[in-house]
């Protein structure tokens, strides 16, 4: 690249797959089509469209710029501090985990059961613990015509974004961002929530040593790291859950692969749920666990 200045669109981009395909980026042409997307300001569209555009030596210098933190393996929704979940675009940063499509099916199963058992009909009290980018609480928010949703977070970073998202999205006058550790002072959110939904830190000690260089060096440990077998946070939750649920309420968890019968145990040992259930993901892997105080009848 000694001539920048006489480089075609087209050679850049072949160039950048070719320099993170050596470096062992995954879908190395995607990671390059929206790097130099983010910098020239075009949709993927838009880039196969321009194939012909130069690339000026102030361009390529930011596309280098990026290139080099991807080569690092620092995932690409950082670079571009934004990612899609839901279908809604959402702001990150390196204290927000990123949403991953798993998250999703939490809010189906939510979504689902709030229409299945009429709570539709009043205004739905929601408690979304460990909100992040705020990515759960406002698709619920979206989704939900009379909600209202408490969305906790211990780093005020995550809750900046967060807030930013939600007011993106419209859905500020839905959601109370609260800076809170439920585990230290719970009283101070005891009420009567109809659904208490999280996607927790969920992965073990030894998981967690063998998580790609994506997730390992980047994302943030308190929001991946669940305790020796990982099943910490569920089992704090319980002993909660009780002062925080109404009686027609139900808890929605995201769960870790092979997590479903500790994660149903330590429910089912709580005598307040009367239904617990496990929902599966496309590929037959249980994602989410849903425990009910009343039963289904």
């Amino acid at each position: 690249m000694s001539n920048p200045v006489s480089y075609k669109l087209i050679e850049i981009l072949q160039m950048c797959t070719d320099y993170l395909s050596k470096k062992g980026v995954e879908n190395a042409r995607l990671n390059a089509e929206l790097l130099i997307g983010h910098v020239l300001h075009l949709n993927r569209v838009q880039l196969y469209l321009n194939f012909e555009k130069p690339v000026t030596a102030e361009e390529l210098e930011q596309v280098r710029n990026l290139l080099k933190r991807r080569a690092n393996h620092e995932p690409i929704q950082y670079i571009l501090e934004a990612t899609e979940f839901y279908s809604l675009k959402l702001k990150l940063n390196r204290h927000t985990l990123i949403p991953r499509p798993e998250t999703e099916i939490l809010i189906d199963t939510a979504l689902d059961h709030c229409t299945k058992f009429g709570m539709e009909k009043e205004t739905i009290q929601i408690l979304d613990i460990g909100t992040g980018s705020g990515n759960i609480a406002i698709a619920l928010a979206k989704n939900i015509e009379r909600v209202h949703v408490t969305a906790i977070d211990i780093q005020d970073e995550a809750l900046i974004i967060a807030k930013q998202n939600a007011d993106f999205h419209k859905v500020c006058q839905k959601i109370n961002f609260i800076k809170q550790d439920i585990f230290s002072n719970a009283k101070a959110l005891v009420g009567m929530y109809h659904v208490i939904v999280s996607n927790p830190p969920y992965i073990s000690n030894e998981e967690f040593e063998h998580l790609p260089q994506d997730v390992k060096n980047y994302e943030p440990y308190i929001a991946l790291n669940g305790g020796p077998d990982g099943i910490n946070f569920y089992s704090r939750l319980v002993e909660i859950a009780e002062s925080l649920l109404s009686p027609i309420g139900f808890v929605a968890v995201e769960i870790g692969a092979l997590q479903v019968e500790k994660v149903r145990n330590i429910f089912s040992q709580k005598r307040i749920f009367q239904h617990i259930d496990a929902i599966k993901d496309l590929n037959g892997i249980e994602r989410v666990v849903i425990a009910r105080r009343t039963k289904i009848e």
